[in-house]
Formats: C-alpha cells, structure tokens, sequence
C-alpha cells in the first residue's frame, strides 16, 4: 500500500510542476473526446507526454502534438475493442436494468466486476505499451493483468485511488477538466515504472517480453 501511495504523490508533484501546460492539454483531450474518433489517441498522447514527465525530459506543446499524430494508429485498434466492450456493457444494464429476481441481479452484479476490470487493465494499458518491445493488443493487456496478480496490494492501492479521482472528476468537474487524465497517465506511468524496477520478488518476468527499463 505504501509504495502505491508513493506514486500518487510523486505523480501529483509533477503534475504541479508543469501544471499550466498540463491543464492546457487535459483540456484538449477533453474536446478532442467530443468528435469520438480522436478520443482514444488523445488517450494515447497523454499518456505519452506522461512518459517524458516520468523521464524527467523537457516537454513542449508540440511534443503532445507528435504524439498524436504518432499514436493515431495503435490508439484506433485499441479504441475499437474499447468500443466494442463498453456496448456491450451499456446494453446489457440498460436492456436488462428493471429485470427482478436473483439472476438478473447476479448477472448486473457480474457485468459491473467486468467493467471494474476493464476499467483496471486500461489504467494501465498504454504505460506497458509504451514500454514493450511486443506492443500486441493481447500482450499488453496480459501485462497489465499480471500486475494485478503479482502485486495485488500495491495494484489495487493505485486503482482505488484513480476511481476516487474519477468518480470526483465527474461529480464535480472542474477536476475533470483540469487535471484527471493527466492525472490518470501519470499514475498508471509511474506504477508500471515502480513495479518494472521493483527486483525479483515482485517485479514482472522477462516471459512477459517487456524491453529491460
């Protein structure tokens, strides 16, 4: 628990440092949400710039820009399963929302785990992307499930935080506009960096065909 609250706090710190140029960006991100075809590599940039900030590299507006145009591709592909599942979700609470009885509540309570964990692995989706010499859909999504299994604790400290700063961001928006996907990118980059870096005992296996950090 408590390296997972070290890198919250280490994430809000670089947030702060670059704060005006960090604002600036989740609030494109945030319009770029609108069209739906530029959302997921919108995703997919911040959590790049995140990457230089981890770094410790300088960053510039046209660094994002880059990005963006870089990630269009891979950010598509993953955009489009994204799609796929949460319809699938939204139609079955939706279709099935009034239904009585304990299997349909049975059923709500199992498709409510299955967007948790989605939810989770997406957290952490792009930072193992970004690191991995292998960057298949189904490879990147073991990785980030792996996290979960080898280090549970630290794992799910870091994804309750990132659901109290969504459900936060939603409810009261302006940390929605100014600062939780940048917020989001930095935590998932930096934990992935911590659990890579963590030694033998916790850290992901060479089997998973992460590059050497």
């Amino acid at each position: 628990m408590r390296r997972g609250l070290s890198v919250i706090g280490l994430a809000f710190r670089l947030w702060w440092r670059e704060v005006a140029l960090l604002t600036a960006l989740n609030l494109a991100w945030l319009a770029l949400q609108i069209p739906i075809v530029t959302g997921p590599a919108a995703t997919a940039a911040m959590y790049s710039v995140a990457r230089r900030l981890a770094d410790d590299e300088v960053l510039l507006p046209r660094h994002a820009w880059d990005a963006l145009r870089q990630m269009l591709a891979p950010a598509w592909r993953w955009g489009a399963v994204n799609l796929l599942i949460v319809l699938a979700l939204v139609v079955n609470f939706t279709t099935y929302a009034s239904a009585g009885g304990w299997l349909w509540s049975g059923l709500r309570f199992v498709w409510g785990i299955l967007a948790l964990l989605w939810f989770a692995l997406n957290l952490f989706y792009w930072p193992f992307w970004l690191a991995q010499s292998d960057q298949r859909l189904v490879t990147t999504l073991r990785n980030c499930l792996l996290l979960y299994v080898r280090a549970p604790a630290f794992g799910l400290t870091v994804l309750s935080v990132c659901l109290v700063l969504v459900v936060a961001g939603v409810l009261l928006t302006l940390p929605l506009a100014a600062g939780l996907m940048a917020w989001l990118a930095l935590i998932g980059v930096l934990a992935v960096d911590t659990e890579l870096k963590a030694g033998p005992a916790t850290a992901l296996t060479p089997d998973v065909e992460l590059e050497n950090l």
